[in-house]
């Protein structure tokens, strides 16, 4: 069975993919020039009337024939964008298939191991997360008889089938329920980070890697939902994307889940450890 974290690694790596596909075609015009075309034309034996279209850039060097029935407007520079977007979509998509994994492979054990004080005191995100899941009489009755934390686990991970787990919120519920105190405060910790950035008056704030992972769900949202187009003006122009904003924003996305899954195992260890310390001495 393939663990969470090679799922993630399996689920964004599409983006990557994507990303690179983009640079490999980024172009500002086709190249026009005759010696070029004459020796690729000579190269893939084509006729003098075929009709040739060369991309060519820092990376990349293509040639596109009469057959592919390609017209240069379909990769023009703003057509490419759109593969920055799906970038997105797939980024935020691995994040939102990476923490109820992530949870069900572990909830059960943390369960396990606190018993009743899994749940966090207080905490509102966790509540909310949480509002619509109820037990019925009959699920109580079984819970008294047997205390089993995986039945536990898979009824609260179920009821994110109607409410999942996504953005800087998802995460924070999913480090608390595995047992970690201030999840985003660990993360930007292991990330060489801050959570917070505090600034002085007047000057400029700085992004953090919270807010960064939040933006871009909410970007994805907005190209999902209205073809990119601002959820403040869905009737107004498409926004702009550029190839570093996406590279930044799927690194921030892959930074933060892959942190996330070395703070739960280190934590999940820590656990196992205070358990078998507290043990009675001779105890099976």
């Amino acid at each position: 069975m393939l663990s969470p974290r090679r799922i993630f690694e399996d689920n964004i790596r599409p983006a990557d993919l994507l990303l690179k596909v983009y640079r490999l075609l980024e172009h500002d015009a086709p190249n026009t020039e005759e010696g070029v075309l004459r020796t690729l034309r000579g190269l893939v034996k084509a006729d003098d009337d075929e009709g040739l279209m060369v991309i060519y850039n820092e990376v990349f060097l293509g040639l596109i024939r009469e057959s592919a029935e390609v017209p240069p407007a379909s990769i023009k520079r703003s057509a490419l964008c759109n593969l920055l977007r799906q970038s997105v979509v797939t980024a935020s998509t691995a994040l939102e298939t990476y923490l109820p994994i992530l949870l069900r492979e572990n909830l059960p054990e943390v369960i396990r191991l606190r018993g009743r004080y899994f749940v966090p005191k207080n905490d509102d995100s966790v509540k909310c997360q949480f509002k619509n899941l109820t037990f019925d009489l009959e699920e109580v009755t079984r819970l008294l008889a047997d205390p089993d934390p995986l039945f536990v686990a898979n009824k609260m991970i179920s009821s994110l089938d109607f409410s999942y787990l996504s953005g800087k919120r998802g995460i924070h519920v999913t480090g608390v329920l595995l047992s970690l105190e201030k999840p985003w405060e660990l993360i930007a910790k292991k990330l060489g980070e801050e959570e917070k950035k505090e600034t002085k008056k007047g000057e400029e704030k700085e992004i953090t890697i919270q807010e960064r992972v939040e933006a871009t769900v909410k970007r994805r949202n907005d190209i999902v939902h209205r073809a990119d187009r601002s959820q403040d003006d869905p009737a107004g122009a498409i926004q702009e994307i550029s190839f570093p904003w996406t590279k930044l924003s799927v690194e921030s996305i892959r930074a933060v889940c892959l942190a996330l899954d070395d703070l739960v195992t280190a934590r999940l260890k820590e656990l196992k450890s205070q358990a078998a310390a507290a043990q009675p001495q001779g105890a099976a």
